[in-house]
């Protein structure tokens, strides 16, 4: 049977007195719901104010970017606005890293923070949007509420680095309310404001390029300005005026889509899709659409990486085609008479296009984040279908509330469960290898922590692992080739490097350790052409500059040297070694007075530098200080007798 109207157009607010007694109660079952949604956020992600940063990206966006790091600043906002780090034109997202390292440092709990505080806004104003578009209360409660607590989105809230989700997500929704106020007011003012968040978005996640086909969906439902009973040909035409009305938007997304896919290529993130034929990306696609929805009913399994299977089983193809043509077909006979299914259904497809994988970008086949915003639609089918059902059915309201709280609570759970596997990176990566996803990421994710706490046999358990898993890991040779220079093993840390640069000419960290490699072992000629290709990748790696600069001092290039060495540390002055190094270059060029500064300020971050002790009182010795001198030249005798004696 058909539904009320108030499913099929916006519901005006009525007018008068009784209208305002009949407003006063919605507003404050709004009003308690919006509190719902954001005591359901923190009883959820409230325990990632004590976990970790992750070696995952977040060292990309935080914990080794000295941009951020550094804080907001004018001269950050402009390298957020120019960067193609992270091969993302996303400078609302650098900005708001930096903003965090401002106020929070490197304390991960501020970061965790504020991804927090913008989930849980992103579900209010989805709530408030659909209330607004739609005309109903808990229907659009239900969708946000299912947006708030799925464990699918825990990946997008728990990591840091997936600030750019919760960012682009934030303003998707804000376009989204943006939109509803114009379609009923109209005015410029209006539009631009949905232009404006539109563009904000963009500029925190390009995945929000759909967002002008999500609006055109909304004008078929639940605006309804496509008449539905209309013939097939004059919705066509009404269709047609309506995306022409959002001509800029159009435009806006082109633009983004090339600046996207240009970073993409220039960062060779696009070279493991060579290794997967077209027909293979498409047909992991069709799985990859029916493996979502099952992990939406059943959330079970979830894992950071899930490595490409370079080939589906046949049978897999075959029935994901079927379940998904039947789905549309379903939706399709339904569309005039209950809208919010081909809606919805379009929705999930559509959003989902940038990212399902036909433009193979990396190595996994699909990724729980990717769902943030597309399983809003399946959510929307979920709630108003429900509500239709109900009453059709006459199911009492009390049972729905009841089965829809027990729901909620139930998803609130395994994602909390789920969001503790985020602690830190040791619980985060063996659980990917508990539920079945040991993949060669996740091994070489534990070697590498094994690496740092100096347990080498463990470190190199994993990484043999991994390499035996995808023997193309550039990333797991490199930390082998690191393994073996920890070891002093130097000539299979060379092959294991070169192995690395043979898989990727472009991986910077086996660019960089080569270039150390090659420095330690004097051959500074070679040391140099491997650490200036690591800094045509990332012109800003403090280390790498350093030991540029050491390749010059070593060739006697001082003014080269001290280049190096200040750039370093405009990037981090606190970086003792370059400090010292400085100084020697200025004790090289007789400049004793700028020399003794620098030293100084090495002694005043780590008062223990012997190097920069014995340096200090050189340069002392030689304007003349001898007294002083000799004091800071006997401490470091002693600081190096104390370290004899402790390595015995």
């Amino acid at each position: 049977m058909e539904h009320p109207s108030s499913d099929n157009k916006i519901v005006e607010p009525p007018v008068g007195e009784a209208a305002a007694a009949e407003a006063r109660p919605q507003k404050g079952i709004a009003a308690g719901a919006c509190a719902v949604l954001v005591l359901a956020c923190i009883a959820i992600y409230g325990q990632t104010l004590s976990h970790e940063f992750i070696n995952l990206d977040d060292d990309l966006y935080v914990t080794d970017n000295p941009h951020v790091q550094s804080g907001l600043g004018w001269a950050n906002a402009g390298w957020a606005f120019t960067t193609e780090r992270a091969m993302y034109m996303h400078p609302l997202t650098w900005v708001s890293h930096m903003l965090d390292c401002s106020l929070y440092g490197l304390h991960p709990w501020g970061h965790h923070l504020t991804n927090l505080l913008f989930h849980a806004a992103a579900s209010v104003l989805l709530f408030l949007a659909l209330r607004l578009l739609t005309g109903r209360l808990w229907p659009s409660a239900a969708v946000a509420a299912l947006f708030a607590v799925h464990p699918l989105h825990v990946e997008s809230v728990a990591w840091v680095s997936e600030r750019k989700d919760v960012l682009s997500a934030f303003f998707w929704m804000l376009a989204l309310g943006a939109y509803g106020l114009y379609v009923r007011r109209g005015g410029a003012v209006r539009y631009a404001a949905v232009v404006v968040a539109f563009v904000l978005g963009l500029m925190s996640k390009p995945m929000v390029v759909t967002l002008p086909f999500v609006l055109l969906l909304l004008d078929y439902w639940p605006v309804n300005r496509v008449d539905r009973a209309a013939p097939l040909s004059v919705m066509a035409r009404r269709t047609a005026w309506l995306a022409l009305e959002k001509t800029p938007l159009f435009l806006i997304t082109v633009l983004s889509c090339v600046s996207t896919l240009v970073m993409q290529v220039r960062g060779n993130n696009l070279s493991f899709g060579e290794n997967v034929p077209f027909a293979a990306r498409g047909a992991n696609a069709v799985v990859v659409y029916v493996l979502y929805l099952v992990k939406t009913v059943w959330p079970s399994g979830l894992a950071l990486f899930y490595p490409h299977p370079l080939a589906r089983p046949l049978w897999q193809v075959a029935g994901a085609t079927v379940a998904l043509a039947a789905i549309t077909l379903f939706c399709l006979r339904h569309a005039r008479r209950r809208p919010y299914l081909i809606v919805g259904w379009l929705w999930y497809l559509g959003t989902l296009v940038p990212v399902i994988e036909l433009v193979q970008a990396g190595k996994f086949s699909h990724a729980d984040r990717y769902t943030y915003i597309p399983l809003i639609g399946v959510f929307i089918m979920a709630a108003w279908g429900v509500a239709d059902l109900a009453a059709v059915w006459h199911v009492p309201r009390r049972v729905v509330s009841v089965a829809s709280g027990i729901t909620l609570v139930l998803l609130t759970v395994c994602a909390g469960v789920q969001t503790g596997h985020w602690r830190n990176n040791d619980t985060l990566f063996n659980h990917a290898i508990a539920v079945g996803q040991g993949s060669s990421h996740a091994f070489n994710i534990l070697g590498a922590l094994e690496m740092g706490r100096g347990h080498h046999e463990k470190a190199r358990a994993y990484l043999t692992r991994a390499v035996d898993l995808d023997p193309e890991n550039a990333n797991a040779l490199n930390n082998l080739g690191k393994l073996a220079m920890d070891e002093k093993r130097y000539e299979d840390a060379e092959v294991f490097l070169k192995r690395a640069l043979d898989v990727d000419p472009k991986c910077f960290n086996a660019l960089f350790n080569m270039g150390v490699l090659a420095l330690g072992r004097g051959r500074h000629d070679e040391a140099r052409s491997y650490l200036e290709k690591a800094l045509s990748l990332n012109p800003d790696y403090v280390d790498a500059l350093y030991n540029l600069g050491m390749v010059a001092l070593g060739q006697t290039h001082y003014d080269e040297a001290r280049t190096c060495f200040e750039k370093a540390l405009g990037l981090n002055p606190k970086h003792v070694n370059a400090l010292n190094n400085l100084g020697v270059c200025l004790i090289y060029q007789g400049q004793y007075e700028q020399a003794q500064h620098c030293l100084r300020k090495v002694l005043e971050i780590d008062p223990q530098h012997v190097s920069a002790l014995e340096n200090l009182g050189g340069v002392l010795a030689q304007l003349g200080h001898r007294e002083e001198a000799d004091g800071y030249i006997k401490r470091a005798a002693e600081l190096k007798q104390l370290r004899a004696v402790g390595n015995k």
